[in-house]
């Protein structure tokens, strides 16, 4: 089974689990419903369907599951680098890269393969992108977040005196995705911010129960 149908199925499994759980999943009361009811200072000024943002049935790419925006070309990316690191921060790749072409700021939000011109958006700069100075704006540096696009591997946890091996979670949310690496969604949900009052799309309601899946202190 290829890495892609095998993320989409882990995706409705996890929708669907957690819908008999009770647990609210909708992204339409997130600030990523980019469409015109969006709750959030970004959203469209036209376009009513909320999922056209980032998926698509058609004209999608094999960069994320049915991906329907553009993404940016890697290789420019300033990424994490200590001498304490066991591991190298790559370029951005699989969900990281997905979250990034809003994110880094340099493609317009409403930018979506197989239309002649981007949506129409408001909240935007100049280009359609996220402004520059928002929080959500995280740049072409990388270098001052956690590293993300990292192989978390055995190797690399032994070798550390604050890393666990394997990752501890017993609700399975939080850790690094199926090629074994940390991405943004090891610690944030895209589709769901409900978990957490604090932290936006935090996979849990507090900041140490998600970093203590990976650190021990």
């Amino acid at each position: 089974m290829n890495f892609h149908l095998t993320t989409t199925l882990m995706v409705t499994f996890t929708l669907a689990a957690s819908a008999m759980a009770g647990e609210s999943v909708s992204v339409v009361n997130t600030s990523h419903n980019l469409s015109t009811s969006g709750r959030g200072n970004i959203r469209s000024t036209t376009e009513t369907r909320v999922c056209i943002f980032c998926h698509s049935s058609h004209n999608s790419s094999s960069e994320g599951p049915l991906w329907s925006h553009e993404t940016s070309k890697t290789g420019q990316f300033r990424t994490y680098a200590r001498a304490s690191l066991e591991a190298t921060a790559e370029q951005p790749t699989g969900a990281t890269k997905l979250c990034l072409s809003c994110h880094d700021g340099t493609i317009a939000v409403g930018a979506i393969k197989g239309l002649r011109n981007p949506i129409s958006m408001k909240g935007v700069g100049s280009r359609g992108e996220i402004p520059d100075g928002r929080r959500t704006n995280i740049g072409m540096d990388l270098s001052g977040t956690h590293p993300v696009s990292i192989k978390y591997s055995q190797a690399s946890a032994l070798a550390s005196s604050h890393l666990r091996w394997p990752p501890a979670d017993v609700e399975n949310r939080v850790g690094p995705d199926a090629e074994g690496y940390v991405q943004c969604t090891s610690c944030h949900d895209p589709h769901n911010d409900s978990r957490s009052t604090k932290y936006p799309f935090w996979q849990k309601d507090t900041f140490d129960a998600v970093c203590e899946t990976c650190h021990t202190y």
